[in-house]
């Protein structure tokens, strides 16, 4: 079986300068702590379309009023994923901001050991984000060009592109001091990708416990736990329009 190289991985976990468009939690449009690193379990519902149902995640993610990045690696038995992007945000202030960014995933999948198909996907965008309340509401727009090479095919087919939009709205904020919630929906998902009209549905509760304490003195940083599910369907917007497949994500991370 081929392996994802380990300067990849190690690449993928630790750079600093991507970030996800999916539950982007904020305290008021405002990253709890500048840095985060976080652990995921996942669990989807169509084993028979997605393989690799219990896939394995990090994340590693940085974050002030101007710049926002993120880098997340995924593996399961059969599909390993990176993701990198980046955004910055010229037009900052406590109300909303307002910013330009980029981002790449790449994805293996895997059959009988072999590497069946390798996945590219560039996304360039706007992003915002619009604090009120206790609340926060962001929005990504943009355009992705997706490239799939399949290496069983014959040279002169074994790889094809495509382009489409790309859009998401979360909005979210504290339904109490340590307890916040978010509700999105979007046409991609972190490590998965597909046509404008296939949209996902996605419900994240995240708990922040009381910052630990060592040798009698609080440390800076906050440990989380977050639980979301998602949705997915396939062509909503016509009479064929079904339920894909559906995910749960338990995560566990630290804030600093």
């Amino acid at each position: 079986m081929k392996k994802l190289p380990t300067g990849i991985f190690l690449c993928a976990v630790l750079a600093a300068s991507s970030l996800s468009a999916q539950t982007t939690w904020t305290t008021n449009g405002v990253f709890s702590g500048k840095q985060a690193v976080s652990a995921s379990f996942a669990m989807y519902s169509a084993p028979l379309i997605e393989k690799g149902q219990f896939p394995l995640s990090a994340r590693y993610r940085f974050e002030i009023p101007q710049v926002s990045a993120m880098g997340a690696f995924q593996f399961s038995e059969d599909t390993q994923d990176i993701v990198l992007n980046g955004v910055y945000f010229p037009l900052n202030t406590p109300r909303f901001r307002v910013g330009a960014g980029a981002s790449y995933h790449g994805g293996w999948f895997e059959m009988d050991g072999d590497l069946a198909s390798f996945q590219s996907d560039i996304f360039l965008g706007a992003y915002a984000t619009i604090n009120f309340w206790r609340m926060y509401l962001n929005i990504h727009v943009g355009w992705f060009e997706q490239i799939i090479t399949v290496p069983a095919l014959s040279a002169e087919y074994d790889t094809f592109a495509q382009s489409d939009m790309a859009a998401s709205l979360f909005i979210g904020g504290k339904l109490l001091d340590n307890f916040s919630a978010e509700l999105g929906v979007a046409s991609y998902e972190l490590y998965r990708y597909h046509l404008f009209f296939t949209p996902a549905f996605s419900l994240a509760l995240r708990y922040e416990f009381q910052t630990p304490r060592f040798q009698g003195k609080a440390l800076e940083g906050r440990i989380f736990a977050e639980l979301s599910t998602s949705v997915r369907y396939s062509d909503m917007f016509t009479l064929s329009g079904h339920v894909e497949y559906s995910a749960t994500t338990i995560t566990i991370g630290y804030t600093f």
